[in-house]
């Protein structure tokens, strides 16, 4: 191999060269340090995209979620429903109506409607900061 086999490094990093390619590739690299650096860097780039894509596949749904919720606006709501559902306790326990079913349901209730309202927030503010709202399809 008289020329640098440039287009082959990444094949070759690939296992898709036959087994001759393969050889005369590992030859030119025993004698070319040119070639076996950008091998090298190659292999590096290939390790370092692969972190990178199982980061970003690591990600969930959830994680979304808590990402908004533990924005202020997530804990303005969460504040709030608290104070509303203890208002409306303290209404129920005077009025002497207060059993473990209405509480259970009036805080869920309560909690999925805030949640509900959070993320709408939510997707509102970054609809609204988007730089490509105005573009059509």
């Amino acid at each position: 191999m008289t020329e640098h086999p440039r287009a082959e490094l990444s094949a070759y990093l690939d296992a898709e060269l036959s087994p001759e390619e393969s050889a005369a590739v590992e030859r030119h690299l025993e004698r070319c340090t040119e070639c076996s650096r950008e091998l090298a860097l190659m292999r590096e780039l290939g390790g370092a995209m692969q972190s990178m894509e199982m980061q970003h596949r690591s990600r969930s749904v959830w994680e979304g979620v808590h990402r908004r919720l533990t924005r202020p606006i997530g804990w303005i709501m969460i504040t709030i429903g608290a104070l509303v559902w203890a208002g409306l306790l303290l209404v129920r326990w005077w009025q002497a109506e207060l059993t473990v079913e209405w509480v259970a349901a009036t805080g869920v209730g309560l909690g999925l409607l805030l949640l509900l309202v959070g993320i709408g927030h939510e997707q509102y503010r970054e609809w609204k900061t988007t730089r490509y709202k105005d573009v059509e399809r």
